[in-house]
Formats: C-alpha cells, structure tokens, sequence
C-alpha cells in the first residue's frame, strides 16, 4: 500500500503527443484511403452501367430497324 501513495506517473514529453498524432495522421489517411476505394469502385460501377446501357439502346435501334423493313 505504501508504494501507491509513492507513486508520481511520469511526465507527458514530446513523444507522447508524436504517438497521439502520428496515429491521428494514420487513421486520416485510412479515411482518405477507403473513400478514393469507394469512388473507385463508383465509377467502375458507373461505367460498367454506361456500356450496358448503350449495348441495350444499340439492340433496341437495331430491332426497330428490322421491324421497319419488315413492315414496309
């Protein structure tokens, strides 16, 4: 019990607030990290989405071309 009341915690130095925002800084670029992963991921899925799109509309001009020459 004595060597409780004894005891001083040390100091904060310079190395504590270097841990603290080295870490802050590490935890930003993760942040950075998953939204540029995200807006990856967004355009791939976007331009995934355009190809289908125009390959449909493409299919879609050419059965109406049809359906007109068959028609007359």
């Amino acid at each position: 019990m004595e060597e409780e009341q004894d005891y001083v915690p040390r100091s904060i130095t310079l190395a504590d607030f270097l841990v603290v925002i080295s870490g802050f800084a590490v935890n930003v670029l993760r942040a950075f990290e998953m939204l540029a992963s995200e807006l990856l991921d967004l355009a791939v899925y976007n331009a995934n989405r355009k190809t289908k799109v125009s390959k449909v509309w493409e299919q879609f001009a050419s059965d109406l071309e049809k359906m007109e020459d068959n028609n007359g």
